[in-house]
């Protein structure tokens, strides 16, 4: 059954995926309470899993793959069971960034030919559909698993397990820091904006235009009725404007990293609010790189000279902070591997940027060059090639944080294993006849 968990979130990441090509026949191939797994699903997974040559193609292939979605829906039938709940707040952001990266500003009829699509709302609704279910699987493991814990002791047993000729190949990795400059909006872009959001204010304000039908015709956020929120949940400038008004007031223009917009305080009570808001953004591309590469340039200069370290410099003049971003200028600028180390595999590591690590030696420091950020703004930024780790044997002492997060991760999928074992009793499951032979979940 570990096959399971390692299949587990990459099923998860394309089980709804739109791949393009031959259809499969589909029909149901599992039913788990009111959850279903299509044939499509299993098949879409295994020709991509194929294609990235992540596996051969076989029978076995679909049986696993087919396991770690009936899984999934174990997990996601079992968090309703036992009301897990999901962060909606959370879901919508994730939504947001993932949908701005996928649209970058195409038209109706330009997304629906990139993806091969006839109904784009439904397409939206499948999306929002498919990162729910990963946040609750999510949600479900850390439940499940909160009280896993492991000694060293345990770490050390489970090292000298593995065969000596058997241990794993660590790859070359390498600790890399950055400092970002979020280029300004130029000014004829700003004013651009900040006129045409200044005429919808009007006829709200001076008209007596519906706030509601001004947010459908024109904001850029089509989720403009916010609902409630807490205090802290939106960025600075927003909130501040909030909790400035009285309910049923609409503000002036406020401007945010989003965007400017004009926003209504529904109600209040504490800390808590319930707002709407019409939002219009700018052309990100409409942006002034020149002064921000000469800053970050000359900052460059100042840390090769020793008159200024790097991390300081992060920690005083990176924008990378906040929503869309990775969160480096709090930690002097050192970027974070995918689990949450400084030491990043040159197997995940951007492609951009160990190209131009190939061109440094370690402690260099680069020109400034222009890069996108998560939400896919063009930034400015200046990197630090901080420290390299040539490939390796795994060594106890010498790797002993990978070595826990491994065994760690080990007990954790034994600690599932046991819950799916009498979940899988606690849920209607029912597997299409043809799939028999899987045995999937040890069920007959």
């Amino acid at each position: 059954m570990k096959k399971i968990v390692v299949l587990l979130f990459f099923c998860l990441g394309l089980a709804k995926s739109y791949a393009q090509g031959r259809e499969v026949a589909d029909k149901i191939v599992a039913k788990i309470d009111n959850q279903i797994v299509l044939l499509s699903d299993v098949e879409q997974i295994a020709a991509q899993m194929v294609q990235e040559k992540k596996a051969p193609n076989t029978p076995e292939l679909r049986c696993q793959i087919l396991q770690s979605l009936v899984v999934s829906k174990v997990l996601i039938a079992k968090a309703e069971i036992d009301s897990v709940m999901i962060d909606e707040l959370e879901l919508e952001e994730d939504f947001k960034q993932r949908w701005e990266s996928i649209s970058q500003k195409k038209t109706d009829d330009e997304l629906k030919e990139l993806l091969g699509i006839d109904n784009l709302e439904m397409f939206k609704s499948d999306l929002r559909t498919q990162l729910r279910d990963q946040m609750t699987v999510n949600k479900m493991r850390e439940h499940i698993t909160r009280n896993v814990k492991i000694t060293p002791s345990e770490v050390r047993k489970f090292f000298n397990r593995i065969p000596k000729d058997s241990l794993p190949v660590f790859p070359t990795e390498m600790e890399v820091s950055q400092i970002v400059k979020n280029p300004p909006l130029l000014k004829e872009e700003k004013e651009r904006v900040k006129n045409r959001l200044e005429q919808v204010y009007k006829r709200i304000v001076e008209d007596k235009q519906n706030f509601e039908e001004m947010a459908g015709m024109y904001s850029d956020d089509k989720n403009w009725d916010l609902g409630w929120h807490k205090r802290g949940n939106m960025v600075p400038e927003f909130e501040a404007m909030v909790f400035k008004l009285k309910p049923g007031e609409v503000s002036k223009i406020v401007e945010t990293q989003f965007g400017y917009h004009i926003i209504k305080l529904v109600d209040r009570r504490g800390d808590e609010f319930y707002a709407k808001h019409i939002l219009m953004m700018p052309d990100w591309e409409q942006v002034d790189l020149k002064e921000a590469e000469r800053f970050l340039d000359s900052l460059a200069i100042k840390i090769r000279q020793d008159s200024l370290s790097f991390e300081k410099a992060a920690l005083q003049y990176s924008d990378d902070k906040g929503s869309g971003s990775m969160n480096t200028a709090s930690n002097g600028g050192r970027m974070p591997a995918e689990d949450g180390n400084y030491s990043i595999s040159i197997r995940e590591m951007d492609s951009f940027i160990l190209d131009m690590l190939d061109n440094m030696q370690v402690n260099d420091v680069s020109n400034a060059h222009t890069f996108r950020t998560f939400d896919n703004k063009k930034a400015i930024r200046i990197i630090h090639y901080k420290a390299k780790h040539p490939a390796h044997v795994a060594d106890f002492n010498k790797d002993y944080p990978k070595i826990q997060q491994v065994a760690l991760s080990e007990k954790k999928n034994k600690a599932l294993m046991e819950w799916l074992e009498k979940a899988k009793n606690q849920v209607f499951i029912d597997i299409d006849p043809e799939y028999a032979p899987c045995n999937i979940l040890g069920l007959k």
